[in-house]
């Protein structure tokens, strides 16, 4: 067990692993394909995570539901790409 990671018991009583800075809302439900949903009722704001290769639940993205009238909205906003720095060994930049 990583000592950077934290579980999360859900609303059906499975418990998931998160990373350490993960806060959990009111409602925190696991999907099929290894996702879950980190529900804020207060806010209707729905945080999405997926499984990663060592099994911990990585925030990808946001949901904002909301109603006006008989119309539904929702908002999607995914999380920014970790960017990855590749490097060639003994090459030196050009800048000065």
């Amino acid at each position: 067990m990583s000592k950077d990671t934290q579980i999360v018991e859900t609303v059906s009583g499975t418990w998931l692993r998160f990373p350490n800075n993960f806060k959990k809302f009111q409602c925190l439900v696991e999907l099929p394909d290894q996702l879950s949903l980190n529900i804020n009722t207060k806010s209707g704001c729905v945080h999405v995570h997926k499984k990663d290769c060592d099994d911990v639940f990585q925030y990808v993205g946001e949901l904002y539901i909301t109603a006006n009238g008989n119309q539904l909205q929702c908002t999607v906003q995914a999380a920014p790409a970790k960017e990855e720095v590749m490097e060639t060994p003994g090459k030196q930049s050009d800048a000065s």
